[in-house]
């Protein structure tokens, strides 16, 4: 090595040499309290928020420069925001700018991290119930005012976000968020098991980060969050690229969620674009949601399945409502507090919908709902093999909802609809139907008993099984005729036409008329059916065909047979053995029959005296 190299290695190394001797020497010779005094100094400078300590400081030197603080309390700027007290605050610092009596903050990590705030006054709060309607009509006059004066005052309102902060790394563990309310059991936990990012900025540069908590409850909720977020201070906005969200305790099964997009923190909107799985679902949708405290949703959602099911809360409460337990049925009040909460627009696209056993497939619908009216127009699908298309309108502004829907139905499979049902597939064919249906009530029961409105149906190539109209009827004929058939008929009744007018109200379903042709037959009457016990009486008027003695010798209509209406009585259950529904009245049979012979006796005498009186 030349002289030079030699000199040159040197002079590099001298400063190498310095700053390690500094280094050695730095805790012997620093002043704890100046330190101190100093990082405080920069951690306000560079986030606006004042430090305090309560407990003892400890200065560090490997593996990086530092300060660890016990108890330490941060307070941020502005108003109404939240206490924070950690039980462990630690700091680290760049060592070459310390030479220069400056802190550049490298690291921060807090352990035992508690953040206490206390909510806003109760004024957004849906607890509705107890107001009268002239209340609810005054109370929603005030929430629009309110809001709107919230929307002019959004950015005063949020957490103020400190506008330099540049940290290398900050770690969280262990932290509390306890919100409390004006109730004394208003109070609300949020344990953040752990925060990890790496180079906090507000420069828009990418920020990786990693996020893990929990809400305790009988049910928790375990939210973990990864990926990487964008902070751009001089425009309020928090940039989110493909951040991976799994909620796990929420739902029945963990919901996965990709997440794209950004918030406007001075406008508190945020528009999302959102990939979702859960259990067997999969979807995509656009989400704008404005206004934290009063949120107003707009979004569209595309499902490949979505089932109810899916969306129940995990937990006790979940197996109670499953099992049975009181409230499970429709005796329970109607949740209008929660819908009276939602203001959204919402557009729906989902291949396949599962009410429980029934399945609806290709369905589109437009949702809106503001102040507990919510509007249904037009929802669209397939199901049974056949289509639908339907609008309604829930009005749950006041304390009574009201419920109106019109629409139709086109060729149902009748069987597969009753089979979902449980009812066994006693009809098969396929249907079609118009409603206007409307009702009102406080519960789900008493929307199912005030449904009122016209619904016209017809059934085209209906087979009834398990009851043989024609052979019921042939068995009255034989015992009228006094003779003994030889046939086997089916215990099934094939109708040519069959087609009626639903009436609803006060818990039934009045059909008037019913009427049911079959080859040999023609039946025209009326029934009712109890829309909650299922019990239906019908009462229908016969006539018979002469070609019915086709069936068997026995059967042979007369001609007075066929001049009177044969009466056949029926009544059951939608759920019971089919084949003891219906009976034929044979003791009104033989009276008509009486009364049919002397009236033909009549008109024959005076048919005779009138050729008398002519000749």
């Amino acid at each position: 090595m030349s002289t030079t190299s030699r000199w040159l290695l040197y002079l590099l190394l001298i400063p190498v040499l310095l700053l390690l001797a500094a280094a050695l020497l730095l805790p012997v010779f620093l002043d704890k309290e100046r330190v101190l005094e100093m990082a405080s100094d920069a951690l306000e400078k560079q986030t606006g928020a004042t430090l305090t300590i309560d407990g003892g400081v400890e200065i560090s030197i490997f593996p990086t420069l530092g300060v660890a603080l016990e108890e330490a309390n941060l307070v941020l700027p502005g108003e109404a925001q939240p206490g924070m007290h950690a039980r462990s605050l630690v700091i680290g610092v760049q060592l070459l700018p310390l030479f220069s009596k400056r802190v550049e903050i490298d690291t921060i990590g807090l352990d035992g991290l508690v953040i206490q705030a206390r909510a806003g006054e109760r004024e957004d709060k849906l607890e509705t119930s107890g107001l009268s309607d002239e209340e609810l009509e005054a109370f929603y006059q005030a929430r629009r005012e309110a809001m709107a004066e919230r929307g002019a005052e959004a950015a005063g309102s949020a957490l103020t976000v400190p506008l330099a902060l540049s940290v290398e790394r900050l770690t969280i563990t262990d932290a509390r968020l306890e919100t409390s309310g004006p109730g004394p059991d208003e109070r609300r936990v949020i344990e953040l098991e752990k925060l990890h990012a790496l180079g906090l900025n507000l420069e828009g540069r990418p920020v990786p980060i990693e996020l893990r908590l929990r809400i305790p409850g009988e049910a928790p909720v375990e939210v973990a969050l990864d990926g990487s977020v964008k902070v751009e201070a001089a425009m309020d906005r928090v940039i989110a690229d493909k951040l991976h969200v799994r909620v796990e305790g929420a739902t029945a099964r963990p919901l996965e969620l990709q997440v794209r997009g950004e918030l406007d923190i001075s406008r508190q909107v945020a528009n999302l674009v959102l990939d979702l799985a859960l259990g067997d679902t999969r979807g995509n949708g656009i989400l704008r949601y404005a206004s934290f405290e009063s949120p107003q949703i707009d979004a569209r959602l595309e499902l490949n399945l979505f089932d109810p099911a899916l969306l129940a809360l995990a937990g006790p409460e979940a197996a109670g409502a499953d099992a049975g337990e009181p409230g499970a049925d429709g005796s329970r009040p109607l949740p209008l507090d929660a819908i009276r909460a939602v203001d959204t627009h919402a557009e729906l696209v989902i291949e396949r919908a599962v009410f429980g056993a029934h399945t609806v497939s290709d369905v589109t619908a437009g949702l809106r709902a503001v102040d507990g009216l919510v509007t249904l127009k037009p929802l669209k699908g397939s199901i049974y093999d056949g289509t639908i298309d339907l609008q309604a309108t829930f009005d749950g502004r006041y304390n009574t909802a009201k419920l109106s829907t019109t629409g139709g139905a086109r060729e149902i499979n009748v069987a597969s609809a009753l089979v979902a049902m449980e009812t066994g597939a006693i009809l098969t064919g396929t249907a079609r139907a118009e409603w206007n249906l409307t009702t009102e009530g406080r519960t789900v029961d008493d929307l199912v008993a005030g449904l009122s409105g016209p619904v016209n149906a017809t059934v085209d190539n209906a087979v009834l099984q398990e009851l043989g109209v024609e052979k019921m009827l042939c068995q009255a004929v034989a015992l009228v005729n006094r003779e003994r058939m030889s046939a086997d008929l089916p215990d099934t009744s094939r109708f040519q036409d069959l087609s009626m007018t639903i009436t609803l109200g006060e818990g039934k379903a009045r059909l008037n008329p019913l009427r049911a042709q079959l080859q040999h037959i023609g039946l025209t009457g009326k029934g009712r059916l109890d829309l909650l016990s299922q019990d239906f009486t019908a009462e229908f008027k016969a006539r018979l065909s002469p070609e019915l003695g086709e069936l068997d010798p026995a059967c042979q209509v007369s001609k007075r047979l066929t001049a009177i209406e044969w009466p056949v009585e029926c009544r059951g259950q939608i759920t019971g053995d089919a084949g003891e529904w219906c009976g034929v009245d044979t003791e009104e049979i033989i009276e008509d029959l009486a009364k049919y012979e002397v009236q033909r006796k009549v008109e024959k005498e005076a048919g005779k005296l009138l050729d008398k009186l002519f000749k």
